[in-house]
């Protein structure tokens, strides 16, 4: 390592001490990383009062400076070393040693997750309220005897409703994720839908129920239906839904890196298609919700409209309508260019309430991305070290092991990017944002 010091003229007897103190810098060690290392001594020479270090930048040499500037004529793009740019030039050979409280010191990076602007896309057909179609929503009694299945002298909870289930979710959702994403809700049908066959069972809103907008969680609850309703009807105009939240979508100004998502959840295949030439054709399958999931995804850059799809125990069979909803729910969730990594599953398929809280947990974890872009990459000679909520993160772990362990893993062996893992992802999805700096490596 290399002391960078403006030697002046003095005795043998003088200290290295005595001579820093003499040319007023400090020797107060701290690292500047911006440069490797070599070592060097400072030359004390009694034999020349007016002797001041050399111009030589190699090992042992260095020239009084106030700047960067001063250095310019020195070899191998030299900087001014020392406390306040008053040190000497030196060539960036070794380290610049000066005080300890700024050892590896950098400007701190805050990385502030974009929210996203996500439209929940919500079947509230009557199959989601319908008696028939109550589950057992936390897998308690799989036997189906009334009996909680671990403690036979306990009664199992009570089914309940779909759309029950699917509310509790979504409180989950919209009240966790409040700060860190901008969220909207689109009922498909209305509120207005009935139970009839014919156009008024195929009702939906122009608009959103809830517009998109940021803390937009207790709007979104307020408008849909609550948790204990048994009132909703209508058939399944899940097209209808999804033309509504893209164009709503479509019109909202975005920022720098900010996306667009529709999460489409329906416990059937879609149906009351525009196209259809009579009532009785409103019950046939609607071929045109693909298309238009597809167009949205296919909207160029960040204007792109990706769509995940959710089912509601889906039976992968031909139902009374002659419709396999299993086959053309995989069908919109490929078109919608965020398929489920299943090689059969391309949609995320929930048979009760605990996979479907999987279910969103999951899209919520890909849509609020924890990979973050180091700006500049990671200085020389140190390592960065987080904090959120009161954690402190320093050492990385292996990225093989991010899906098992907390901490963060460099992304590759650039450097230039980390993956947040297991509870720092999820605090900074929560949060949407994280403190990063940067801690000098070498003591």
């Amino acid at each position: 390592m290399t002391l960078v010091v403006a030697c002046s003229g003095g005795s043998d007897d003088t200290t290295d001490s005595e001579t820093m103190s003499a040319s007023g810098v400090s020797i107060d060690p701290t690292i500047d990383p911006s440069a490797g290392s070599s070592s060097s001594t400072a030359d004390d020479d009694d034999d020349d009062d007016d002797n001041m270090t050399t111009t030589d930048t190699t090992a042992g040499g260095a020239t009084p400076c106030g700047s960067d500037e001063d250095c310019a004529d020195a070899p191998e793009g030299p900087h001014c070393c020392g406390p306040d740019k008053a040190g000497s030039c030196f060539n960036g050979e070794g380290f610049c040693w000066t005080d300890p409280d700024i050892c590896g010191e950098y400007d701190a990076q805050t990385p502030v997750l974009v929210p996203p602007n996500v439209m929940l896309v919500l079947d509230k057909s009557g199959s989601m309220f319908n008696q028939d179609n109550f589950w057992d929503h936390d897998l308690d009694d799989m036997d189906d005897d009334g009996f909680n299945d671990l403690d036979p002298m306990m009664a199992a909870t009570p089914k309940q409703s779909r759309w029950k289930s699917l509310h509790g979710v979504v409180t989950q959702i919209v009240s966790t994720f409040n700060d860190s994403m901008h969220l909207g809700a689109q009922l498909f049908p209305s509120k207005d839908g009935v139970a009839v066959l014919g156009p008024q069972a195929c009702v939906v809103n122009d608009q959103p129920e809830a517009a998109v907008a940021p803390n937009n969680a207790m709007t979104i609850l307020n408008v849909i239906p609550p948790a204990g309703d048994l009132s909703g009807a209508g058939g399944t105009p899940a097209e209808k839904g999804i033309t509504s939240a893209v164009n709503h979508l479509n019109g909202i100004e975005l920022a720098e890196n900010q996306e667009n998502y529709v999460i489409l959840i329906t416990d059937g295949a879609a149906n009351c298609s525009v196209s259809a030439m009579d009532d009785a054709a409103l019950l046939d399958y609607d071929e045109n919700l693909v298309p238009t999931i597809a167009a949205a995804a296919a909207q160029p850059g960040e204007t792109s409209i990706k769509t995940y799809v959710v089912g509601v125990d889906i039976k992968d069979e031909v139902d009374a309508n002659n419709i396999n909803p299993f086959q053309v729910l995989n069908d919109a969730a490929l078109a919608g260019g965020v398929p489920k990594d299943d090689p059969v599953e391309k949609f995320y398929n929930a048979t009760n309430q605990i996979e479907l809280q999987e279910a969103l947990d999951g899209i919520i974890g890909q849509v609020l991305d924890c990979t973050i872009p180091i700006e500049g990459g990671v200085p020389p000679n140190t390592k960065p070290v987080l904090e959120i909520d009161g954690m402190t993160y320093e050492d990385p772990i292996d990225i093989a092991d991010c899906g098992s362990m907390d901490g963060w893993a460099f992304v590759d062996d650039s450097m230039m990017e980390i993956e947040l893992c297991g509870a720092l992802c999820s605090a900074y999805q929560v949060l949407g944002t994280i403190n990063m700096t940067f801690k000098c490596t070498i003591q």
